[in-house]
């Protein structure tokens, strides 16, 4: 039993979830499905109290469904008040007997504990398999909430791996891209800031953008601000082919996420898959993805424009080291997803009911 969003709409949570659920599939497992997908982006207490009557039924269907017991729940947390529809189910699989994996994908709660994460993380008993994306987030879970077993597996494991060839490596730059849902929160406005002063500086490179509006009046304020801009192009949204000629068309992916859930950001791995390297704010796990050799990482607290500017004339003014920094990319995400197979396969093989590797058992750094 997977419970959580699964597209549409498209956002990172849900696509991670589709993505698991295509792993599991393909290894022969049945599954079902409690979708809690909100029914847009939209972020107003509106659009969230909307995913009740989903939630209703997912709890009924969960309550009433027959030979649960010893079957696998597996969850995906969210970062705020969504927690409250999430302990219910976990507290109704522990009463149907069920075996409990949380999958954490929100830094929120880390930065800033809560009372109503602690709730929810005892609901989820000392037996249960807490799942996060990298070792950092997972030591600071441990010591937050005193929970007994993390197993660290980055996203980086559910993407293609790709030989890295000449073709994609990038020698030149040429078009910086910024790849996410359009919002505040995940830095559209501090990109086209960068571009305006890319474009005040006569600097030779062009911008594209794709992905979602969260809203009306994201969509207005960027159309207005496009406007002013004579390098930068909206492309859209982009899945499929269409995502892979983006991918193709750009050589710096830049990511300057204020997104306060923000873990390691699937648009990362999708970039550095291409090689390309990663301009970002370092928000949740971006800085153990994202290093000094294959892109730049920015504290939050300081103005990302002229930090990113800087990075941006460096590698303009010197085309060997950003040959260097697109090798290193695609290096670094090949090495990711290896660090993180043996996990993964571990993970599979525990959903799926083949084994009990880590049911009940602590996990050290080495497995």
């Amino acid at each position: 039993m997977m419970v959580g969003p699964f597209p549409p709409p498209v956002h990172g949570l849900a696509t991670t979830n589709a993505a698991v659920r295509s792993h599991l599939e393909a290894l022969g497992a049945e599954i079902r499905t409690i979708n809690t997908a909100a029914s847009s982006l939209d972020r107003s207490w509106l659009a969230r109290f909307g995913r009740l009557p989903s939630a209703l039924r997912g709890w009924a269907r969960l309550a009433t469904m027959r030979g649960l017991h010893r079957a696998t729940i597996y969850l995906s947390v969210s970062g705020g008040l969504g927690q409250v529809y999430e302990a219910a189910f976990i507290a109704l699989a522990r009463l149907r007997g069920m075996r409990v994996f949380v999958r954490h994908a929100s830094f929120a709660y880390i930065d800033a504990p809560t009372r109503l994460a602690r709730i929810l993380i005892a609901l989820t008993g000392p037996s249960a398999v807490h799942v996060t994306q990298s070792q950092g987030m997972a030591d600071r879970l441990q010591t937050i909430y005193g929970i007994p077993l993390i197993i660290p597996i980055s996203n980086a494991v559910l993407y293609p791996q790709g030989e890295i060839t000449s073709i994609c490596v990038r020698r030149e730059l040429r078009v910086v891209g910024f790849f996410s849902n359009l919002s505040a929160e995940k830095g559209v406005f501090d990109f086209l800031d960068l571009m305006t002063a890319i474009e005040a500086e006569k600097l030779p490179l062009q911008a594209k953008l794709a992905g979602l509006y969260q809203d009306a009046q994201t969509e207005r304020t960027v159309h207005t601000r496009l406007k002013n801009l004579h390098g930068a192009r909206y492309l859209g949204p982009v899945y499929g082919t269409d995502k892979e000629d983006f991918l193709s068309g750009i050589d710096v992916l830049v990511f300057p996420t204020r997104y306060k859930n923000e873990t390691e950001a699937k648009v990362n791995h999708e970039a550095m898959s291409h090689g390309i390297p990663v301009i970002a704010y370092g928000r949740g796990c971006i800085p153990e993805i994202v290093g000094p050799d294959c892109g730049m990482v920015i504290d939050p607290t300081e103005p990302f424009v002229p930090a990113a500017l800087a990075q941006i004339k460096i590698w303009l003014n010197d085309p060997t080291a950003f040959e260097a920094a697109s090798r290193a990319a695609a290096q670094r995400f090949a090495e990711t997803s290896a660090q993180n197979e043996r996990r993964w396969q571990m993970l599979l093989s525990d959903l799926t009911g083949n084994s009990e590797i880590l049911i009940g058992r602590p996990l050290s750094k080495q497995d």
